[in-house]
């Protein structure tokens, strides 16, 4: 199994020689800085192929976050969907005996993708991250899948390159690397290049872009563990002589049979100019906030949109960063339509475990992408698996949102089971927790919202404070109307 051999790649680096590692632990402002940029820096640029979809799940001891690309081809989602499952199947073996002393503890799996189009090829990259307390670093992975757009057929290493290539490709990345600022140090070991040379599978994981082949090295395979994933960018006319593709039907414009979907009709711009003014906020009646986050998933999210449009409700929705670009018009919805569209970071990690680079990225990096789509930017955060500390609510330029009940709809995926939590715990001016990527969770709100709407407004979380005369600022972390700390 994929997940299987990067856990043991992982964690067969704990036992290299040390030499290697005391290299490894060694100051080194360049590969911090490769670092600091974490293996989940990836943007809208990077994501040319696929809509987001994601598997985020929380148990008692360990969590998980898996974004992966939807293609709309049946064999190649097939192909994705069995990788991601390996990645997660193996993470809980792994994990298994694993306990945790708080919900802060949990093990975390967190994995993200880039994905790229070069004429009919698409390629996904698939950049894994295991977090455990105990560890002094995050173990970090890579795997690839490359797909042929027109029949979903999965392509490997000898699909694109023939004749004695191995050879000239150790060549042409030796010199990239010794040639790279950023590696440059690290690539003066041959011994340790010649022997990562020497594994099967040292080039089989890449991916091909319009303009060259992008090949993956997990840490320790070619340069010592303090590089992370060495990534080496060969154009095409270095690998001319090897490629077994013509080079122009690499490079062409041409359409893939599967892309990212294009916004409807009405375009976003049209949804965010109907945004519904005239709010009034009573501030003598019974108000909650409901919160949704994980989102946007538009089959869920637009059945909760149409029951709170329905009773003249308004919600926030903790959105991530990396689902806005695949989803602009429910975005654009959930704005027009008068409700709060709140950050939930860019791709859900635990951001007290975050490194200054990783932090930016989750943090600014879920601002961009939302205000990429919406006028402005957030003006709230919710840190994912309600995981902050003094630092993250120094650091967020945002209020910290948290919640007073929580109706564990990701864990009984029960539409009954939501209902009956809320209703034995809801009061005024509390913060509801559920989570827009369950469907589950849009069957308790076709009957929660409502119910509830009898007895209460249903407002906004900035509608909560102002209506309590609670100031809603950054540094602060907010539970209900009651508590604020």
């Amino acid at each position: 199994m994929i997940g299987l051999s990067v856990i043991s790649l992982l964690l067969a680096a704990l036992v290299l020689s040390l030499n290697t590692l005391a290299f490894a632990l060694s100051p080194r402002s360049s590969s911090d800085e490769q670092l600091a940029s974490g293996p989940f820096a990836v943007g809208e640029e990077t994501r040319q192929a696929g809509k987001v979809r994601s598997r985020i799940d929380y148990q008692e001891n360990t969590a998980y976050s898996v974004h992966y690309p939807y293609l709309d081809n049946e064999a190649a989602d097939g192909a994705i969907a069995e990788t991601v499952g390996s990645f997660i199947d193996a993470f809980l073996s792994d994990l298994a005996d694993y306990r945790a002393s708080s919900p802060q503890e949990r093990a975390i799996l967190t994995v993200d993708y880039e994905s790229y189009r070069a004429g009919p090829v698409i390629s996904v990259v698939f950049h894994t991250e295991i977090s455990e307390p105990h560890m002094a670093h995050p173990f970090t992975g890579v795997e690839t899948l490359v797909f042929d757009s027109r029949d979903g057929r999965r392509l490997g290493e000898k699909d694109f390159f023939q004749g004695d290539y191995r050879p000239a490709l150790e060549q042409l990345v030796g010199d990239f690397l010794r040639a790279s600022e950023e590696y440059r140090e690290g690539a003066e070991d041959a011994a340790f290049l010649a022997e990562g040379f020497a594994q099967e599978e040292v080039f089989s994981r890449f991916a091909l872009t319009a303009q060259g082949v992008r090949l993956y090295f997990p840490r320790y395979t070619l340069l010592p563990g303090a590089y992370g994933v060495p990534v080496v960018e060969l154009s095409y006319d270095q690998l001319k002589p090897y490629l077994a593709w013509d080079q122009d039907e690499l490079t062409g414009r041409e359409s893939a049979k599967f892309l990212s979907g294009s916004l409807s009709p009405m375009g976003t711009s049209a949804l965010v100019e109907r945004v519904k003014t005239g709010r009034y906020v009573d501030p003598d009646k019974p108000m909650i906030a409901l919160t949704f986050d994980d989102g946007p998933r538009p089959d869920v999210t637009g059945r909760i949109l149409d029951r709170l449009g329905e009773v003249g409700g308004r919600a926030t929705f903790f959105v991530l960063g990396n689902r806005a670009g695949s989803y602009p018009d429910t975005l654009a919805r959930e704005y027009a339509e008068g409700h709060m569209v709140a950050s939930h970071t860019y791709s859900h990690k635990s951001l007290p475990k975050c490194d200054e680079g990783e932090f930016a990225q989750q943090v600014q990096g879920a601002d961009e992408a939302i205000g990429a789509v919406l006028p402005g930017q957030p003006k709230a955060l919710r840190p994912p698996y309600g995981a902050y500390d003094d630092a993250t609510r120094e650091k967020t330029p945002h209020p910290l949102v948290m919640w007073s009940v929580d109706t564990l709809d990701w864990k009984s995926r029960n539409a009954d089971a939501v209902i009956r939590a809320v209703r034995q715990n809801v009061r005024d001016g509390d913060i509801v927790l559920m989570h827009d990527i369950h469907p589950t969770t849009a069957d308790a709100c076709d009957t929660l919202i409502a119910e509830l709407a009898k007895d209460y407004q249903l407002v906004t979380v900035e509608e909560l404070y102002r209506a309590k005369g609670i100031p809603f600022e950054a540094g602060k972390v907010y539970f209900s109307a009651r508590t604020v700390r």
